[in-house]
């Protein structure tokens, strides 16, 4: 029954995350948000609603290693599903017509996760108000990043036509009632694959890192294979930065609803592995973006082929380690 209920909320959240990403693009093109403002801010934080319900009710119960491990969990899963499809549609080199604008929140991530990795390296707990310096700092990071990032204004290239437009006020509406359907899916996940893991035995490590991180993150894995399709190659990789740094950031939010300390501290080892991993893949992803041509769809491909290969190294792992 458990195992039913997780499912029928994963399919829920796909099913809103498609119409989701086309109401957000719709708004891409009507409104003076480009698509790399919308799916840096207003897509990505929308799609990550079941990560933020996740990682803060990990935090309510005190189960940091989900808490955290759902976070960084998402952030590598995230970053899979981005390169994955970029190897789909491999032969139209989506990625090469990026705007190198990207590389400002690639910039802004690279800085959360070193922050996340000094924080779970850190032997003694500095708190103010209860609550662990480092996730002050991480706030504040993110913040200042999207700050900076909301200045940043840059033009995209025209989407192909749709069968069906919308205006730009009823996208905006249907898109905050999807964003709500997502927050309350995310929430049942959240409860149910907590519920599974007490009646399996799994770690809660790999059930945080792989098993829910993979759920919440289907709406941001859906909006990007939409978005690419639609060859809005920007709103796709906005969506994923963009959610990357939220999830990093909702786990510092969790830390101030966690009654046992630091969460931060209180995770186990593995947690710190999916940090580094998740720094290195990031990085990898900012060169990836970086490029200016490529001599041919196997030289484009390779890239991307890497992370992809570097996430399924890391699940397995995990699943073996566990």
């Amino acid at each position: 029954m458990l195992a039913v209920i997780f499912i029928t909320a994963a399919a829920l959240s796909v099913y809103a995350a498609i119409h989701l990403s086309h109401h957000a693009d719709t708004i891409s093109r009507k409104s003076k948000m480009n698509g790399f403002l919308t799916g840096t801010v207003l897509l990505a934080v929308g799609t990550s609603l079941p990560e933020l319900t996740a990682t803060l009710s990990a935090g309510l119960i005190d189960n940091p290693d989900i808490a955290v491990g759902n976070g960084l969990g998402s952030l590598l899963f995230n970053l899979f599903v981005l390169f994955l499809f970029d190897l789909h549609f491999r032969s139209k080199q989506l990625f090469l017509q990026v705007s190198k604008q990207h590389l400002y929140t690639g910039t802004i991530a690279l800085t959360l996760c070193v922050a996340a990795i000094t924080a779970l390296a850190v032997t003694h707990s500095y708190t103010l108000f209860n609550v662990s310096i480092p996730s002050f700092i991480i706030v504040i990071i993110y913040v200042v990043g999207m700050y900076i990032t909301s200045k940043k204004n840059i033009d995209t290239e025209p989407n192909e036509a749709h069968e069906k437009e919308e205006s730009l006020s009823q996208a905006k509406f249907r898109f905050f009632l999807f964003a709500v359907m997502i927050l309350i899916v995310g929430s049942v996940l959240t409860i149910s694959g907590d519920a599974l893991a007490a009646s399996t035995g799994i770690s809660a490590t790999i059930v945080g890192s792989i098993l829910i991180a993979a759920a919440t993150s289907l709406p941001d894995a859906v909006s990007v294979y939409t978005a690419l399709k639609l060859g809005n190659s920007n709103l796709a990789v906005g969506t994923i930065f963009g959610s990357n740094l939220f999830n990093i950031a909702v786990i510092a939010l969790a830390d101030i609803v966690y009654t046992e300390g630091s969460i931060w501290q209180d995770t186990s080892n593995n947690v710190m592995l999916i940090a580094i991993i998740g720094f290195v893949l990031t990085a990898i992803a900012m060169l990836i973006l970086m490029r200016k041509h490529s001599q041919s769809t196997l030289t484009y491909s390779l890239p991307s082929l890497v992370v992809v290969l570097c996430y399924i190294g890391t699940i397995g792992y995990l699943i073996f380690a566990g």
